[in-house]
């Protein structure tokens, strides 16, 4: 059985809080769903003066946001744990830690919810939603 593929529009908006400090950074993309045998995955190139290919997989416990470009990382968040990775930049290699409050899922809609650090160093309070719709150009 082949998995079900089909390009998308999306909109991520990438909520950040720390302390009274409230900002809101907001992606718009083609790219591509699939199914997969536990949930989804949504593969889109984040424009930007060097792109940045992301790939987001989620079921109902957790999510793993594949980074690759400019940025490149592989973390996994899974809800009421803390999970780390290697975050490379520009600026060089970051230990990347998040514990993960929450994953919601609906009809095309997703977010998650995290708190961040980056070497050890609270960053903020982060929730990530993503809401698609079907696009009649070619996707990822």
């Amino acid at each position: 059985m082949k998995a079900t593929r089909y390009p998308v529009q999306l909109r991520q908006v990438t909520t950040i809080r720390d302390g009274a400090m409230k900002e809101e950074v907001i992606i718009e993309a083609i790219g591509t769903l699939f199914e997969t045998k536990d949930g989804y995955a949504l593969k889109f190139i984040q424009a930007d003066e060097q792109p940045i290919e992301t790939v987001i997989k989620w079921s109902e416990d957790q999510v793993a946001l594949i980074r690759k470009g400019l940025v490149v990382m592989h973390h996994v968040f899974v809800i009421g744990k803390q999970t780390r990775s290697l975050y490379d930049s520009q600026f060089g290699q970051m230990w990347m830690s998040a514990v993960t409050d929450s994953i919601e899922m609906g009809d095309a809609r997703m977010a998650f919810a995290y708190q961040l650090e980056m070497d050890e160093q609270p960053v903020g309070d982060y929730t990530i939603e993503i809401t698609w719709k079907r696009s009649d150009e070619n996707g990822i």
